[in-house]
């Protein structure tokens, strides 16, 4: 540019404008557009900003800050951090309760196994990129590839830091050890000249200082984003592990430094560990446990004065040598931490009545509640328990699973995660492989396997996707990757069924078109675990082809059942109405004998010896009631009321520690009062709860049942298995009236003079369950809203209506047959289980054994079903003749 040039105020701009500090250009800012109208009183006029950063070239503003940090927080001595790092490391050594809260949470992880495996979405995409390969073979071929590689991580992570000579166990419980007690995890991946990583050391977090770049965030290489600060001055620096895309920079590989912490926020770099979390209480707790030491030690409270009425004359330096060698004379026999007084003459003590604090177990208990809560450790796992109170290892184990879900999953996820990112950067672990621990879901398997097993058979998952949910091997066979139906006639495949089937056909498995009509829906399975029925299966109006398909349902399930109790029968299981077509995965299996022969001499009268017109009926009946022994209970109690009482005179209970036992003695109120604390069955019949009334049902259920009962045990006599049921309803008022005459009453009169019995017991056992949660409450201390509800749930217990209404319509059921077979002449009858797929053993002893004499005792101590509970069994008549 020439000496003699001059140049333009836009042209100044211009040339401060480019200045580059950081790579960044500065300049004059760029407000973005102000184009709201000027309102009276309206929110004003946004300021133009004054930005403390470069500009952008391109928009001419300034990027955001993520934070408002201090001046200077690079420097060392200058920090955001409110609590010392010393403060929290000698929190978790000399806390006590803290360490071991700790040491709890390190030995969750360090003693599950773990394992280096293909990651889960690993295969589908190798087998989106190879369409031509079934995912067995996509599998085969990564297990291949990726061995070598498993082998070499697996072989790292067993020992990841040699130098130190520290075992996977010992690594994870020192990274915890850090996570829990700093939230500052620091790892050094230290490499060979040849670039291969050694080993993974773990740097104490609070020597790393965590530095910021203008933004507030962490700089990005080649800048340093960490130093490691030893007394007060820094001795080394190191740069991010990766740079803003994620990529691992080989030019400062020797350098990097791994720095995580679980907490993450935004105006701080540094983490919120539980110890910090925690350190309120765990004060307290040090303070009430040196509070408790005190009183072992020396104190200034005197045990005693000794009045001194001047009669001899004593100076007090006098007094004073006469008290230390007193005291010295009596050091050793009386507590040390107590010593004698003399007073001067003309003193009088006046002594305060003691105000300490007592030793109360329960206000300990408290704070090891709130400790252990910051670490989510149950108080059971520290070795305490509650207070007393029905049903607290219930709520331990309630508790166990609580913080299974909310802590240690979550934290074994989040360092599997950690782990496996590590591994990807610096161990150079291919990306179809992760780390995984092992048995992360056993808490809940059953409720895993049971949504697994309802997703398969809807065809929402595959067997090999099911496979892979528990770290299975995958099945070689291609029918485990295929999405499949299962229904009462097998298992239909959807790729590809409608090459096969016509609409509304379903296949067999061997692909052969079923001449059944296909269910609006693949089987459901009720709450107790049987198959549902329609309620034209149980009908007369039912086709003979929906009469066929129950008959071999039944009969398919009593071969399964009689499968798994004979797994070395000697002599086959011979079906009466099951075909080769119905059952062809049974073809060739030498247990079984088809239909089509001779039938079985026992059920020569019958179609089947199963074929009981009871069940289905039984069902809908129970179906009807269930809704009505709910509404009857829930009416019978004012739960809130109940509550409020309760919680009211208890506190009045528990004003003092103990009772006054003189009172008791006498015959006091206190007695009455601990008779009810202990007895919560009497404080609730004393408060006017009785569900004898509510309970008047059973009656209705003992008609509803004799009258199924009566109409099922005469159509098996007669040698058929339908009933014309269009003239009953469940819930008939008059259910008993609909009964033939002749067909005999004794059974339905007697349970119905006996049902004040039955309904006693009822009433019994639900008031045990209204004492156990008015206990439990009280242990609890639960509030009025928290019992009432607990109160509320035990009278509406949707799972106890169904026990009774299933359980007393089988006893009524019963008493109909036995008085139907003997009016008949029946002599020899045979217990049948129903095909529900839960009969119990005792009810399997009792079948096994049939026939046997009418009123005789089967090897269960019963003569007729009910059995148990639930129990849905019935008696078939043995037939000969005519």
């Amino acid at each position: 540019m020439p000496a003699a040039a001059t140049f333009s105020p836009a042209q100044v701009a211009a040339l401060l404008g480019s200045v580059s500090v950081n790579g960044q250009v500065t300049g004059v800012m760029n407000p973005l557009p102000r184009t709201d109208p000027m309102v009276a009183f309206g929110p004003g006029v946004p300021l133009v900003p004054a930005p403390l950063d470069p500009v952008r070239q391109d928009t001419g503003r300034p990027e955001p800050r993520l934070t408002e940090y201090q001046v200077s927080t690079n420097v060392p001595g200058i920090t955001d951090r409110l609590v010392p790092w010393k403060v929290l490391r000698d929190a978790a050594g000399v806390g006590g309760l803290a360490r071991r809260c700790i040491e709890i949470r390190k030995n969750e992880v360090a003693t599950l196994d773990w394992t280096v495996t293909i990651a889960q979405g690993a295969a589908e995409k190798a087998q989106a990129d190879n369409p031509g390969m079934s995912r067995a073979e996509v599998e085969a071929e990564l297990g291949r590839r990726l061995g070598p590689e498993i082998a070499r991580c697996t072989a790292f992570w067993e020992e990841p830091n040699p130098r130190e000579g520290e075992n996977f166990s010992e690594w994870i419980s020192k990274l915890l050890e850090e996570h829990l007690v700093l939230d500052a995890i620091a790892i050094y991946p230290r490499r060979t000249y040849g670039e291969d990583l050694y080993a993974l050391e773990i740097i104490d977090g609070s020597t790393i200082k965590v530095l910021r770049d203008n933004t507030g965030g962490r700089p990005q290489p080649p800048q340093p984003a960490y130093q490691q600060i030893l007394w007060g001055f820094p001795r080394g620096e190191f740069v991010a592990d990766t740079d803003g895309d994620g990529n691992v920079l080989n030019g400062y590989r020797a350098d990097h430094l791994i720095y995580k912490r679980r907490n993450v926020r935004t105006f701080t770099q540094y983490g919120y560990s539980a110890v910090e979390q925690a350190l309120e209480d765990i004060d307290v707790w040090l303070r009430r446990r040196k509070w408790i030491r005190d009183e072992y030690t020396e104190g200034t409270v005197p045990t005693a004065f000794i009045r001194n009425d001047g009669m001899t004359g004593w100076t007090a330096e006098q007094i004073l040598e006469y008290e230390r060698s007193l005291n010295d004379a009596y050091a050793g026999q009386t507590a040390e931490r107590h010593r004698l007084r003399i007073l001067p003459p003309g003193f009088t003590p006046d002594v305060l009545e003691g105000i300490a604090e007592k030793y109360k177990p329960e206000y300990d208990l408290y704070l090891i509640k709130q400790i252990a809560s910051h670490f989510d450790v149950t108080i059971a796992e520290l070795g305490f328990t509650e207070a007393g109170g029905l049903g607290s290892t219930g709520w331990h184990e309630g508790q166990a699973d609580v913080q299974h879900r909310k802590a240690t999953l979550p934290t074994l996820r989040w360092l599997q995660q950690l782990l496996t990112t590590m591994s990807r950067k610096h161990l150079d672990m291919p990306a179809e492989l992760e780390f995984r621990f092992l048995g992360l879901e056993d808490e809940d398997e059953a409720s895993a396997d049971e949504v697994a097993r309802q997703r398969i058979v809807w065809g929402r998952m595959t067997l090999n996707e099911d496979r892979d949910r528990l770290g299975l091997p995958r099945y070689p066979f291609p029918e485990a990757d295929m999405p499949m139906v299962m229904t009462t006639r097998g298992v239909v495949f959807l790729e590809g069924a409608a090459d096969f089937a016509t609409p509304g056909v379903p296949l067999v498995p061997g692909g052969e078109a079923s001449s059944q009509p296909v269910p609006d829906e693949p089987a459901s399975v009720t709450g107790d675990g049987e198959e549902a029925s329609t309620e034209e299966d149980d009908s007369d109006e039912s086709s003979g082809g929906g009469e066929q398909s129950a008959a071999v349902k039944t009969e398919l399930a009593a071969f399964r059942r009689w499968s798994k109790r004979n797994p070395a029968p000697r002599r086959p299981f011979e079906f009466q109405v099951v075909t080769k077509a119905d059952a062809p995965d049974l073809a060739f299996d030498t247990r079984v004998v088809f239909a089509g022969g001779e039938p079985h001499p026992k059920v020569a009268d019958l179609d089947s010896a199963r074929d009981w017109p009871g069940w289905g009926p039984d069902q809908r009946a129970v179906a009807y009631w269930v809704p009505r022994i709910r509404k009857a209970m829930r009416d019978a109690v004012d739960v809130r009321r109940l509550a409020e009482q309760w919680i009211a005179e208890r506190a009045v209970l528990v004003k003092t520690d103990e009772p006054d036992l003189d009172d008791v003695e006498d015959g006091g109120d206190d007695e009455a009062e601990i008779t009810d604390e202990h007895d919560p069955v009497g404080w609730l019949t004393g408060h006017g709860v009785d569900l004898g009334a509510a309970l008047a049902f059973i009656r209705e259920l003992h008609a509803e049942g004799y009258t199924i009962g009566e109409r099922s045990a005469t159509a098996v006599i007669g040698g058929h298995a339908t009933v014309d049921w269009s003239t009953w309803k469940p819930g008939h008022a008059d259910a008993a009236r609909l009964v033939k005459p002749g067909g005999g009453t004794n059974g339905l009169q007697r349970l119905l003079n006996e049902a004040g019995i039955t309904i006693r017991s009822v009433a019994a056992h639900r008031m045990d369950k209204l004492a156990k949660a008015l206990s439990d409450a009280l242990a609890r201390g639960d509030s009025v809203d928290t019992l009432a509800q607990d109160l509320r749930d035990v009278l509406d217990d949707s799972s106890w209506a169904d026990m009774v209404a299933v359980t007393e319509i089988s006893r009524a059921v019963s008493a109909a047959t036995l008085d139907i077979y003997q009016a008949n002449g029946i002599t020899l009858v045979s217990w049948v289980t129903a095909a529900d797929e839960r009969t119990c053993m005792p009810c399997s002893v009792n079948e096994d054994t049939s026939p046997i004499r009418l009123g005789a005792y089967f090897p269960g101590g019963v003569v007729t079903p009910p059995q148990h509970p639930l129990c849905r069994c019935c008696l078939i008549p043995e037939i000969s003749g005519p």
